[in-house]
């Protein structure tokens, strides 16, 4: 089932725009920019058409863009799956539910991590072209965390494709849902904006973070890396992240081994 999920994930051409994105990147600061060594830091610095480009910023709107055309593209194939024609067929071999969805998670994952894999590539081609390592923590961090990053928002939209069978509107709360994680993570900030004082909204805005898979706190740990290497990560937040993505995966795993096909 793993190799299904990823045979129908590669051929997604809405997916395809991901590695080319990195590609057109790597092409255009080739083309009319360039890449060299950042002296005030173990990193790079980018510049397109003489402009400096800030390194941090660039990665993040990299990392975003990948996030947005993933978030629409790769629940596409679940969705098909849940349809009663398609969950029979699947449902008719030798496969339990049980089986049907970890193992299409793990296709997810797997075929992230390898997207992850090609884009970093193309980031260490077009700064070696120019003399400069790819900095080993920087290509770490991305690999590691852009795949989970992903599978925050894949977890919140599969439960609402269960719950809805509706794509588009499982894609658009989903995406809600799961960056909200933002506002949980950083609740104090929040109360304080509101002049929100009582420790009540606080209790509750700390529950409702272990509730929604946590984007946020592992775009915080990859940050930290980008920024301090590894012994800038806070193991705590690393463990939260975690934990938070449980209860809606349980939800999911629920509602999809007693959905009606």
């Amino acid at each position: 089932m793993i190799r299904y999920t990823l045979r129908t994930l590669l051929k997604n051409k809405t997916l395809w725009a991901w590695p080319g994105i990195f590609m057109l990147f790597v092409v255009a600061i080739t083309v009319w920019g360039g890449v060299s060594a950042d002296p005030s830091s173990y990193s790079y610095a980018i510049n397109l058409g003489g402009l400096p480009l800030p390194t941090g910023i660039v990665i993040n709107q990299l990392v975003s863009i990948t996030i947005l055309i993933s978030i629409i593209g790769i629940p596409t194939h679940f969705s098909e799956n849940i349809k009663p024609e398609r969950a029979s067929l699947l449902l008719s071999k030798p496969l339990s539910r049980s089986e049907l969805f970890f193992s299409d998670f793990m296709g997810v994952f797997t075929f992230c991590f390898a997207y992850t894999v090609i884009s970093v590539l193309l980031l260490a081609v077009l700064t070696t072209v120019h003399g400069v390592l790819f900095p080993l923590h920087h290509a770490i961090a991305i690999i590691v965390f852009l795949p989970l990053i992903l599978l925050t928002y894949y977890i919140t939209i599969v439960l609402f494709l269960i719950l809805t069978n509706s794509y588009l509107g499982a894609v658009i709360l989903g995406y809600f849902l799961t960056d909200f994680s933002a506002l949980f993570l950083n609740a104090d900030q929040f109360l304080q904006m509101f002049g929100l004082t009582d420790t009540w909204f606080e209790t509750l805005l700390q529950i409702l973070a272990y509730l929604i898979p946590s984007s946020e706190a592992f775009q915080q740990i990859m940050s930290q890396i980008f920024d301090s290497g590894f012994s800038g990560v806070d193991i705590s937040l690393l463990g939260f992240a975690f934990v938070s993505c449980v209860p809606l995966a349980l939800l999911a795993f629920y509602q999809f081994r007693k959905k009606q096909f």
